[in-house]
């Protein structure tokens, strides 16, 4: 779905105002990358913190399934300690996952600065050329739009 509205939004764009989709062409880039290397960073993170959970979860589970075990030979404070030595590993890959979630909200300042750009060049297009400014802004917002 997001291919189509990306490849879309250009047609679109193309078709309303080629002049502006043609010169902010070249600042895709700066849309698209923040966005896939945050979406491979959260699905390998996402992964490992699921097998971290799994560990602390395994430990939980034989812990409370062998629970009179574990208090005959005073295991509590063992179960406990490897307990949140499973969960440890969560909190350091959480960490990362909020550095890079931190990181994709920062990247907006690209959509903003491509946006004031598209507003310059259209405020040019329309004292220079006759494009209208309704037509400005709708190309710019299916650009920045398709490009996120």
């Amino acid at each position: 779905m997001n291919i189509s509205l990306f490849i879309g939004s250009y047609i679109v764009a193309f078709a309303m105002l080629w002049r502006l989709a043609i010169v902010v062409f070249p600042f895709l880039i700066l849309l698209v990358i923040p966005g896939l290397i945050y979406g491979m960073t959260l699905m390998s993170l996402s992964s490992k913190i699921r097998e971290e959970y799994n560990q602390a979860d395994t430990i939980a589970e034989q812990t409370i399934s062998s629970i009179r075990t574990v208090y005959s030979f005073v295991g509590e404070n063992k179960s406990m300690i490897a307990f949140s030595n499973a969960l440890q590993g969560t909190v350091n890959l959480g960490l990362k996952q909020g550095l890079a979630k931190g990181l994709a909200i920062g990247s907006n300042g690209f959509v903003f600065a491509i946006w004031s750009f598209m507003c310059y060049y259209g405020s040019r297009l329309v004292m220079y050329h006759g494009a209208k400014g309704g037509t400005v802004f709708a190309v710019g917002a299916t650009i920045a739009l398709g490009g996120l």
